[in-house]
């Protein structure tokens, strides 16, 4: 996996560099990908890296009614993990503590969450800036219905496509977005419109993957930006805003480690100042050497990925009861990218309860193995620690397989 391709036939420039060259991996699941909830989805993971910049950009972008579509009526990151909410609560805190304090000693009086999800991570923001109106704004119809059951101040709606007058006509001293510009057809433009509810004094927060160093987010369908912490505040200056703060932030996904995430500060830059982005030199980690270096450690992690079936295949071979431990994202890539042993997959187990199924998969207990007594049980979790729970599960008496061997963070 050593070929290194530069693409012609790419019409869309770099959003952040305007270049037209491209580099390209070859695809290795021509038919199959995997979107951020869970849908797997029978066309190919086009993905290509700017040869200019470095920045990871969809081959083929969808239109924003295609987005709308799909945001509104198809995505459902929210009921398709089951138990996953017991997990996730330390997350919510941790990124609202990172949001709050990024701008601290700072008291803003309105704050606005864009696709705010189940109003989660809005609550706990809301916890925290007690005196300020917190409002969430949300393509996904189930989850803002589940907001709203929850109490929570959430409205259903889309930058660039549909935002209710009573959200698009105030102003707000703090917006946040919580991996979201990696979804958009146009980072830019939905900065722009973000740009349009700031106050002058105000602050826009971005959360999203750190693309430094290859990462599961590369391998979801719908993520058409991969973005170092150089590409988003380029991005931003391109948008109008001046960046004050840009650090590594708790993991918003399946991404428990901070290195893969990142935190962008901005505000509206001032008359007298510039954000000429060709101002902003280049980072050493982006020099020519180093972009040839990291698409070739992206190559890699996509190669893995494709080799993922084979390898767990040979591994398996005379395992006749296979469970999977988890339901979360990871558990979805294992049965998207690998479609025969997931075939074999009987059922799934977790700690807790669910009277829900996964990819139509019964899911039980782990408390309750001892009735099924599976021969193997394949471990669906982060690499990041699948070693310690192999541990745990065989200490149980059980036969586990983890594949961090093969495909890392």
């Amino acid at each position: 996996m050593n070929k290194i391709t530069l693409e012609n036939n790419i019409q869309h420039h770099c959003i952040v560099c305007n270049s037209t060259r491209w580099l390209t991996w070859p695809i290795g699941h021509s038919m199959r990908s995997v979107r951020s909830d869970g849908a797997i989805l029978n066309q190919p993971l086009t993905k290509a890296q700017c040869y200019q910049c470095g920045l990871v950009q969809s081959a083929q972008l969808p239109d924003t009614n295609t987005l709308a579509t799909l945001y509104t009526e198809k995505y459902d990151i929210y009921n398709n993990r089951p138990n996953a909410e017991q997990f996730v609560a330390s997350r919510y805190a941790a990124l609202s503590n990172a949001f709050t304090g990024s701008v601290a000693p700072y008291q803003p009086r309105r704050v606005l969450e864009v696709g705010c999800g189940n109003g989660a991570t809005l609550n706990a923001v809301q916890s925290i800036w007690t005196n300020a109106m917190c409002i969430g704004i949300e393509p996904v119809v189930a989850a803002v219905e589940e907001a709203k059951r929850c109490g929570f101040n959430v409205h259903q709606g889309m930058i660039g496509v549909s935002v209710p007058p009573n959200i698009a006509s105030q102003k707000y001293d703090v917006i946040y977005a919580v991996h979201v510009i990696e979804h958009t057809q146009n980072p830019i433009e939905f900065l722009l419109e973000l740009k349009k509810m700031l106050t002058t004094d105000g602050f826009l927060i971005l959360s999203c993957p750190n693309a430094c160093m290859p990462n599961l987010e590369m391998m979801r369908a719908d993520h058409h930006y991969s973005m170092t912490p150089y590409h988003l505040e380029i991005i931003a200056r391109k948008s109008g805003l001046i960046p004050t703060k840009n650090t590594l932030c708790p993991g918003g996904s399946e991404n428990l480690d901070d290195e893969h995430n990142q935190l962008l500060v901005c505000r509206l830059a001032q008359n007298t100042e510039t954000q000429d982005a060709r101002l902003i030199p280049m980072p050493f980690y982006l020099n020519e050497e180093n972009r040839i270096k990291l698409f070739k450690a992206r190559q890699d992690y996509f190669y893995n990925f494709e080799k993922l079936d084979s390898i767990l295949q040979s591994k398996l071979k005379n395992i006749k009861r296979l469970f999977c431990f988890g339901t979360g994202g990871w558990a979805c890539m294992l049965a998207g990218y690998a479609p025969q042993i997931w075939n074999t997959v009987q059922a799934c187990i977790i700690d807790g309860n669910s009277d829900k199924t996964f990819y139509g998969k019964p899911i039980y207990s782990f408390e309750s193995l001892k009735s099924w007594r599976p021969d193997g049980i394949i471990i669906g979790t982060n690499p990041a620690i699948q070693t310690s729970l192999a541990q745990r599960i065989n200490k149980d008496g059980y036969n586990a397989i983890r594949w961090s061997d093969i495909v890392a963070m």
